[in-house]
């Protein structure tokens, strides 16, 4: 063979062996292309070989199961590799079902959230212990595992409710209460549920020493806000256990409609411009967004909106947790030896010059008076807030248990302490004229599970003799 055809050959054969190789990587790109498509995971990456398994936790530990479906959620995640798969299933006496199987055929998947729904009835699980388990796995080479087991109980029995007192005689925009036995499991949550609101009762060995050995036994307080229609709405009392079991109750109750007056709060260009300033200025300390369009009655009006939604959030949370023991005796008294000059529940229109910019029933009532005078508490509490609010000015709030709440505004100075116990007429600051204050002022309410109600009938003896504290001895001699 000559020369050049020894340098032909070579040159065919290194041509047909980087064919080859071209070949080779085409099926192994192929392959791993098709691996990558089938599968959702990419061998090339380094987290490919690793080794962690997946995470996963509850939203809510599982406390049980009841009679009622209950939804369950979970976060699966996996900060490697991304997840692969995730079952989740419930098991009772060899006998399994599974409830999800979520399958993750994209990569990259780093956190899941997982709702699942438990209905065991319609699984036919029967009342006992039953294994709550989780499965996830990652898409890595090993295929990492991860197991989350609950032992739960399985108990279909739902409370039972006895009521106590005979009648609830209430009015629109009022307060009432009413006592109950609460028989089976100690109940995680109980009270009046009214318009989808459940008022929270509690045990009525916190009103006294004497219903001590009536553990079963609650007494609920409850609002009746003004949007309460008697022909369309409706009240009963609801018990729930720990597993969801509930159990609805109606009881006797009568309300009574009322008419609400009206009022005009009238602003003149100077008040007006003087109340925008100083609200503006509050609006900017706690970093509220009002738009300012510098229309004088829409920027006043926008200020009184958003003023008032971020009063009510503080008020809120004050009253978020309750005392569940009454702190209060007897009738309340007004906060200064004065008369108001409206109802709770009247229409207010605020006006500036000749335009209305707010209208909308006062949840409270304004004591106007000549000059600088104590404010006092209404009865005996707890003062859980006390602050500067948008509108209501120098605050304090008091928490008289159960429920039970009042809040004084306006005020020009504070002579308590937030966490304090204060006794009834016990002197807590003075009028004044801050937030929306029209003169030398205290704007007071009372609130019932953070519900204005009227306080006139808190201030009547004759109110309270006749709707709480002869209810209560008319059941004590029950349980004699």
């Amino acid at each position: 063979m000559s020369e050049r055809d020894t340098e032909s050959s070579r040159a065919g054969g290194a041509l047909f062996s980087l064919l080859l190789i071209l070949v080779f990587v085409g099926i192994v790109v192929a392959g791993v292309s098709a691996f990558i498509r089938f599968t959702g995971t990419n061998p090339l990456l380094a987290s490919f070989t690793e080794e962690n398994a997946p995470q996963l936790q509850w939203h809510e530990e599982p406390r049980g199961l009841g009679a009622e479906p209950v939804k369950l959620t979970l976060t699966a995640s996996d900060p490697d590799s991304g997840l692969d798969e995730v079952v989740v299933r419930i098991s009772q006496q060899n006998q399994s079902r599974e409830l999800v199987r979520k399958k993750f055929t994209t990569d990259g998947v780093r956190d899941e959230t997982i709702e699942v729904t438990v209905s065991p009835k319609d699984l036919k699980f029967r009342e006992g212990n039953a294994e709550l388990q989780v499965l996830a796995f990652d898409k890595s080479l090993w295929n990492n595992g991860a197991k989350l087991s609950k032992i739960v109980e399985i108990n279909f029995m739902r409370p039972q409710i006895e009521v106590v007192t005979p009648q609830q005689n209430g009015v629109l925009g009022g307060s009432e209460l009413v006592f109950y036995r609460v028989r089976g499991k100690t109940p995680d949550s109980q009270g009046v549920l009214s318009q989808g609101t459940l008022y929270p009762g509690f045990s009525a060995t916190g009103w006294d020493q004497s219903f001590d050995e009536q553990t079963k036994l609650y007494v609920a307080f409850y609002p009746i806000p003004s949007s309460f229609n008697p022909e369309n709405d409706s009240m009963s009392l609801l018990a729930r256990d720990n597993l969801g079991n509930s159990t609805s109750s109606p009881f006797n109750y009568r309300v009574r409609l009322r008419r609400w007056s009206s009022f005009r709060v009238t602003l003149s260009d100077e008040r007006g411009s003087q109340l925008k300033e100083s609200m503006t200025l509050y609006a900017q300390h706690e970093k509220i967004q009002v738009r300012q369009q510098g229309n004088p009655a829409a920027d006043l009006r926008s200020l009184i909106k958003a003023l008032a939604l971020s009063d009510e959030g503080f008020i809120a949370t004050a009253l978020s947790d309750a005392t569940p023991t009454r702190l209060w005796q007897g009738a309340f008294v007004p906060p200064v030896p004065s008369a108001p000059n409206n109802s709770a529940g009247d229409m207010r229109t605020i006006q500036l010059g000749d335009t209305d910019i707010a209208r909308g029933a006062s949840s409270g009532v304004r004591f106007p008076v000549t000059r600088r005078t104590p404010v006092v508490a209404s009865n005996t509490g707890k003062v859980v807030f006390i602050g500067e609010l948008g509108l209501l000015g120098n605050t304090i709030i008091i928490d008289h248990g159960m429920g039970l709440s009042s809040i004084y505004g306006h005020l020009s100075d504070v002579s308590v302490a937030r966490g304090a116990t204060v006794q009834k007429q016990q002197a807590i600051g003075s009028t004044g004229t801050t937030g929306f204050a029209q003169g030398e002022e205290v704007y007071y309410e009372i609130r019932l599970h953070g519900v204005a109600v009227s306080p006139n009938e808190w201030w009547d003896e004759t109110w309270v003799t006749d709707h709480i504290e002869n209810k209560v001895a008319f059941v004590k001699q029950q349980g004699q």
